[in-house]
């Protein structure tokens, strides 16, 4: 018997501020995955929703954001600077290049901010990150960002073609190109020959040194270890997702008190093994406390939604837990008194 669809293509709105809650009495967290021209406006309405000025403490996740719309991070770092203050500087071989400043009229807010940020943190993401580094206003943790800084201008040509020519760098405003050297490049040739290899240094508006040389380096470097074997084979197989489905199946609604205890471990460690899953001793005891979470992870992100899930994930995710230590250490002011 054969049915016949008709699929209609429909465009998909998704928001770049994807993700928004609490990680401790004061502090919140927000997610940006992109910058397009609603995301300053999401991000304003993430952090009143979270308390706004009443926080001690912002975690802006920028990990994995591949840049977007330039103005919309200059908005983005607008919330967040004085208003005067440079944001980025574009410069070519001629001029004196073009600047972004705050506008006059802005409102910053005052919350302590820490920024999380990784490999894949490229373009409007450096820009915004860097500007916030260098005027001493966040603490930037994970590891160094991508370094996409380029300005291109688009030339037509026949045929409806075009040609992209890179026209100008993009810097921080302490004088830092957040483009990576490029080989045989204008660039990579200056770079060679002032520092030897070595990144240059600049230095925040308290003094503090931040290194230049591509992408923006975090003050505190925090990698994330990679998958164990049995963490990826449990990934890779949906295991984790299948059992939370039969465990809500027989366990509806989930009381508020929900917690995975040890004898719903062991219901897992029986589930697996009827799917020919069977780890040894040694890695079950070595991955105890990273099956607890995600398994309630998973049966909470089903029962209650995604956004709830996140903070169980965010509860082991070193570089988030990391971040939040700086803003309760108010880290930043401990970085400028040490420089």
């Amino acid at each position: 018997h054969v049915l016949s669809f008709l699929l209609t293509p429909a465009l998909v709105d998704a928001p770049s501020v994807d993700r928004h809650y609490m990680l401790a009495p004061g502090y919140g967290y927000v997610r940006i995955t992109s910058w397009d021209m609603q995301t300053a406006h999401q991000l304003k309405a993430a952090i009143e929703a979270l308390g706004g000025n009443q926080l001690r403490g912002l975690v802006i996740d920028l990990r994995n954001n591949p840049g977007g719309v330039v103005k919309a991070a200059l908005d983005g770092a607008s919330m967040f600077l004085n208003p005067g203050q440079r944001i980025l500087t574009a410069k070519g071989r001629f001029g004196d290049g073009e600047t972004a400043d705050v506008p006059k009229t802005a409102h910053p807010y005052q919350v302590a901010v820490a920024i999380l940020i990784n490999g894949k943190t490229a373009s409007a993401s450096e820009i915004f990150t860097g500007s916030l580094q260098d005027h001493d206003r966040a603490t930037v943790v994970g590891e160094p960002s991508y370094g996409k800084g380029l300005v291109q201008s688009v030339m037509p040509l026949s045929g409806g073609a075009g040609l992209a020519l890179t026209t100008a760098f993009y810097y921080t405003p302490s004088g830092r190109s957040i483009q990576r050297p490029l080989r045989n490049s204008r660039l990579s040739e200056t770079f060679a020959a002032n520092t030897s290899g070595a990144r240059p240094a600049f230095k925040t508006d308290s003094g503090r040194t931040v290194t230049g040389g591509g992408g923006i380096q975090p003050d505190l470097r925090v990698y994330l270890p990679g998958q164990t074997r049995l963490e990826s084979v449990l990934d890779a197989s949906g295991a984790i997702t299948t059992y939370a489905t039969q465990y809500l199946s027989m366990h509806s609604p989930l009381p508020e008190s929900f917690a995975v205890t040890p004898d719903m471990l062991d219901e897992f460690k029986v589930f697996l093994s009827l799917r020919n899953i069977q780890p040894s001793i040694a890695e079950w005891t070595a991955e105890r406390n990273w099956l607890t979470s995600r398994l309630a992870q998973e049966v909470i992100t089903q029962a209650r939604g995604v956004d709830k899930g996140d903070q169980i994930e965010s509860e082991r995710d070193q570089q988030v837990q990391e971040a939040l230590r700086a803003l309760r250490t108010n880290m930043l002011a401990s970085l400028s008194r040490a420089n």
